[in-house]
């Protein structure tokens, strides 16, 4: 048992190492030692209470691990099959199942909005799927921003819409990049009348499924096996509950919870031809300009940059409780997992570029 070195914390840590894949041939061995090094830290720390990992590499995933605490009242240490919130990383997964249906030629990025919900009122704005999922669309997140700790359920799809399709137009579309989660219900319903089913149905049967994964939509009144608790920092540096929340208004953008493998799956999908079409990949990798060609660092679903290994494309989440990220790295074909239990871990930091350094220097 190891204490945090806050020792603020006052509970004893268990860093669970249970059940961890071994890699056959032993390549990923000393990456694996190196990431269980710089998570160990994160949690000596009493950065989180909990992590969950795991890397795909070359289509598989070669580690899964769980660190620190899933609940900390009753000493839960976070396992393998541990569900986080995923906050934003929510996104990508709805982008796939959009390009999915590009790829069955049953929805197109570039019509505009109305063009599929005849009732969206902000006809002939030049609001596109394409410019909704880039943070491009020029319309206010209002409705999601104010009820960003709402325990309002919406039981469709359809009923969050009806009300987060009236947030007014802040500026024209394709001028500015304004980061909006509650808009991409708007994408989720495009995606059931292109789909022909409902948002949980067709993410079921066009991602779930193929990929082999099972995320759950993250209510609070469900009973979700082995999800982890939700933490914030209270005062003087300890952790207490995050409020209970329902973010069925906004599924598409922040609802889902999984585990961390099912994420590294996911990622490593997103890489076979099997899943996407080359295409229709490098529609989803490829950073979109803002209407008078400035740069920006926003694919669909994702952001879009280079580091020291080549492209990444990357997505965190975060909300109430949940601190994560998924990182793609194509040219390596590497996929890297990350997800705590509190809202401010540093996922995103030096512990994974540890972790990146070490398995893509093995992957390659």
């Amino acid at each position: 048992m190891i204490l945090t070195s806050r020792g603020i914390l006052c509970i004893a840590v268990v860093l669970f190492f249970a059940d961890a894949p071994r890699a056959q041939d032993g390549r990923y061995a000393a990456a694996i030692r190196e990431g269980r090094d710089a998570l160990t830290q994160l949690i000596l720390k009493g950065q989180a209470p909990g992590i969950g990992v795991a890397v795909a590499a070359g289509g598989e995933v070669v580690w899964s691990e769980g660190f620190g605490l899933a609940n900390i009242e009753h000493r839960v240490p976070v396992a393998v099959d541990t569900r986080f919130g995923l906050g934003s990383i929510s996104k990508t997964l709805t982008m796939a199942a959009a390009m999915r249906l590009v790829d069955q030629g049953k929805l197109d990025l570039d019509a505009p909005v109305e063009s599929y919900l005849p009732d969206f009122p902000h006809r002939g704005r030049g609001i596109t799927l394409r410019r909704l999922a880039v943070h491009q669309s020029g319309m206010s997140d209002a409705f999601a921003v104010n009820h960003y700790q709402t325990t309002r359920d919406f039981p469709t799809l359809d009923a969050a819409y009806q009300e987060i399709k009236n947030d007014p137009i802040e500026h024209p579309a394709g001028s500015r990049t304004a980061y909006a989660t509650g808009l991409f219900t708007i994408i989720g319903r495009i995606l059931e009348v292109a789909g022909g089913s409902d948002y949980r149905a067709l993410m079921q049967r066009e991602v779930f499924e193929p990929v082999g994964i099972q995320p759950m939509v993250n209510d609070a009144r469900t009973i979700i096996e082995h999800r982890s608790g939700y933490y914030a920092n209270g005062e003087g540096g300890r952790f207490e509950h995050a409020p209970v929340v329902n973010p069925t208004h906004k599924l598409p953008g922040a609802g889902f919870v999984a585990t961390a493998s099912e994420v590294a799956r996911f990622g490593a999908a997103l890489l076979k031809p099997s899943f996407l079409s080359e295409r229709a990949r490098a529609e989803m990798f490829k950073a979109v300009p803002l209407a008078d060609g400035t740069p920006t660092e926003w694919g669909l679903g994702l952001q879009v940059g280079t580091d020291s290994h080549g492209r990444v494309v990357h997505l965190p989440g975060g909300g109430l409780g949940i601190s994560g990220w998924l990182f793609i790295h194509p040219d390596a074909n590497v996929v890297i997992a990350l997800l705590s239990n509190v809202n401010t871990a540093p996922v995103g930091g030096r512990a994974y570029r540890r972790i990146a350094d070490a398995f893509i220097a093995a992957a390659r």
